[in-house]
């Protein structure tokens, strides 16, 4: 059973008031049964309140025999809304039900007023008329609140189906959890799921899960926070910065490689095969020195400026490294403490960290981490693995609040943020020299789409946004599939909204 929460205007502050109801879908030869009121021309499914001392299954079969006058018996309890407003938080049951006998209709005074009859029609003209939700925005909120419940309820329904893409995909990994926000500003949250399955938690809106790489979407924006306050410049060598490491070249020279080409990946710097995972919280601490030195099996290779900055395309964990070691040294604080000053704490941000070891120890006590499975399903031993790396992979976060870090972003892009500068935030959008799919901590698909994206060994994740549009889709898993985001399905959900 899926979770679904519709933000309304108050993001669950403000609301004094809960309601809780049952809706049917119930479907036969091709045809969905409504509720159709002929005064006002709203289609509605059959449903209503939850009556005290009865539970959601009794609830929709009464209120679908008394609006229909068809007796049902439910077959699964498919989906949970929650609907968040700013006075009340409204809870909706909704059911499979299959046709059993013919009962009575019995209407309310109201609804025989508003001429309420029940109605079959085909489940795509049903779709059809709900998804138009956003027509009724300006003339009737009432109406496109409803009719946006109900079109994301018939798309559950049809993503709920054992036959079902989506479905299959949410199969794939022990939790998932979803965030959406859509060209009108509205936020939906979806999720399902565990979060451990040896003690049976589910996914829910707190969760936390591993960000893994969607971290140097985020380091990209400490760099450009700190630039503005002139603490380096991003087109200047990062050598120019460091003082107890240097990037050197294979010759033993300084690099000239800049802050900006180790943003984009450029600079050179070439990780050690299979480096940047499998380290246990149980393992000997590894220093960030001894990565950027490959030291250890974690990284077996020393980070260097191999080829000449700004000539080829080189994804790099060892790079943000350098960044990591870099910040921590302009600035005399740890890096976690640095991003939650600038970024985490300015946009008021409650669950997102960066999991150094002292963090990881805070943050279990929470008991909202997602245990991590690798890619048979297991779970990792210590259940989080150790993450030296933080500026490149460390990052723990939930949908919703990455989305935040996103709608952020693209206010800064046009703008209107608190957070970023918009000449900072366009640096960061603007398409490397040579390589134009390749931004600062992010990447570019066309003009107006940007992607940051994480593949670890606890669990793959999306971050999708639209800059045009302000549309943003996140999407978290707690197992590595065994295979990249568009071949896991990741990448579809993240397409979903």
């Amino acid at each position: 059973m899926k979770t679904v929460e519709i933000l309304g205007a108050n993001r669950f502050e403000t609301y004094k008031k809960t309601r809780e109801g049952s809706r049917a879908i119930i479907i036969q030869d091709g045809k969905i049964l409504l509720t159709h009121e002929l005064n006002s021309g709203w289609w509605l499914l059959p449903g209503g309140g939850v009556e005290e001392g009865e539970t959601p299954d009794l609830c929709v079969i009464r209120e679908v025999e008394e609006e229909t006058g068809v007796i049902v018996r439910p077959l699964r309890n498919f989906l949970v809304m929650h609907e968040y407003y700013e006075e009340y938080c409204y809870t909706g049951y909704y059911f499979v039900c299959e046709v059993t006998g013919k009962g009575h209709m019995k209407l309310t005074d109201v609804e025989k007023q508003r001429g309420v009859q029940p109605e079959w029609i085909p489940l795509q003209q049903a779709i059809d008329i709900f998804s138009k939700h956003e027509s009724y925005a300006d003339e009737n909120e009432e109406k496109r609140g409803s009719y946006q419940r109900e079109h994301v309820a018939l798309r559950e329904y049809m993503a709920s189906a054992p036959e079902s893409g989506e479905q299959k995909i949410y199969e794939r990994f022990p939790g998932v959890s979803c965030a959406y926000r859509d060209a009108a500003g509205r936020e939906t949250l979806k999720f399902n799921g565990v979060a451990d399955k040896e003690k049976g938690i589910p996914v829910d809106g707190i969760t936390v899960f591993p960000a893994c790489s969607i971290s140097k979407f985020v380091t990209g924006i400490t760099v450009m926070r700190l630039s503005e306050e002139g603490l380096f410049s991003i087109d200047e060598p990062v050598n120019r910065y460091l003082s107890r490491w240097k990037l050197l070249t294979p010759e033993g020279k300084e690099s000239e490689a800049t802050v900006r080409s180790i943003l984009s990946h450029t600079s050179g710097i070439i990780d050690g095969e299979d480096s940047f995972y499998g380290l246990r919280r149980s393992d000997p601490e590894v220093g960030l020195l001894d990565v950027l030195e490959g030291r250890t099996a974690y990284n077996k290779r020393k980070a260097m400026s191999e080829k000449q900055p700004g000539s080829e395309f080189e994804y790099s964990d060892a790079g943000y490294c350098v960044l990591q070691l870099m910040i921590g040294e302009v600035t005399h604080c740890d890096f976690e403490e640095v991003v939650a000053k600038y970024v985490f704490e300015t946009l008021g941000l409650k669950q997102t960290f960066f999991a150094s070891l002292k963090n990881l120890e805070l943050r279990e006590k929470n008991k909202n981490m997602a245990a991590g499975y690798d890619s048979e399903g297991s779970l990792l031993p210590g259940k989080y693995p150790q993450i030296p790396d933080l500026a490149a992979s460390g990052l723990w976060s939930t949908p919703r609040e990455l989305m935040m870090i996103a709608k952020d972003f693209i206010e800064a892009v046009n703008g209107r943020s608190s957070l970023l500068r918009t000449e900072s935030a366009k640096e960061m959008i603007r398409p490397a020299e040579n390589f134009s799919w390749v931004g600062l901590g992010l990447f570019r698909r066309g003009d107006d789409i940007l992607v940051s994206q994480g593949w670890g060994e606890n669990g793959q994740c999306m971050l999708k946004m639209n800059c045009k549009t302000g549309e943003v889709s996140v999407v978290m898993t707690n197992q590595d599939p065994g295979e990249d985001q568009a071949e896991s399905g990741v990448e579809r959900l993240a397409e979903v909204n």
